[in-house]
């Protein structure tokens, strides 16, 4: 049945690496994102709880473990291409929910079929875990610019670096504003390049 073919295509996240068009000395896998946003992830809604925020601890970890199943039908579809404008994002989210239809669920018993269904197209919404995962993703792809800036593959990484902390700083998400000022210092302490950004950064936070 449909169950053993999820698996199957699952596992071709193994061998898909993030960022395609890019020349990278360190290429991800989008099974290895997947894993670095789940702990990300958790360790924000840990920040989040301990500021008083409340965290569907079930319902963010399907989210976090879920988020790109949908790439081992699509491949990795970059985000500067997904939503270069709304009319793109739709219809790409059509594309995928057909694809999807058409290699998971069309021989999947149910209620499984049902169940997956809701499971990988229940994201980034506007919920608390919604927003941490938005954010974990944000904050792997920055770690991803980080380690390629410290190997010297400097012009893109650098620039996609400072576009996606903006992007981060616009988050009202109380974890967000701990990692930028608590977190990141440590990440980017060994690269000078990042790092006078990133001071800057947090000063401007603390006034």
């Amino acid at each position: 049945m449909g169950l053993h073919n999820y698996l199957v295509y699952v596992r071709k996240l193994n061998n898909m690496g993030r960022w395609a068009t890019e020349f990278m000395h360190q290429r991800t896998t989008v099974s290895e994102h997947s894993f670095l946003v789940a702990q990300i992830g958790q360790m924000l809604a840990l920040i989040e709880e301990e500021n008083g925020g409340k965290v569907d601890w079930g319902r963010l970890f399907r989210k976090l473990i879920n988020h790109d199943v949908i790439e081992s039908i699509t491949g990795d579809i970059l985000s500067t291409t997904k939503y270069k404008n709304p009319e793109i994002a739709s219809a790409l989210s059509v594309i995928e929910k057909e694809l999807a239809e058409e290699t998971f669920f069309a021989e999947m018993e149910q209620p499984y079929r049902s169940l997956y269904r809701n499971l990988l197209f229940d994201g980034k919404d506007d919920s608390l875990e919604g927003r941490i995962l938005r954010a974990a993703d944000n904050i792997d792809a920055l770690m991803e610019c980080i380690f390629e800036v410290k190997l010297n593959n400097i012009g893109l990484f650098e620039e996609k670096y400072h576009a996606i902390l903006k992007k981060l700083k616009e988050s009202n998400l109380v974890s967000v504003r701990y990692f930028i000022a608590n977190v990141l210092p440590g990440l980017v302490a060994d690269c000078e390049r990042l790092a006078k950004k990133t001071t800057k950064y947090k000063k401007e936070e603390e006034r």
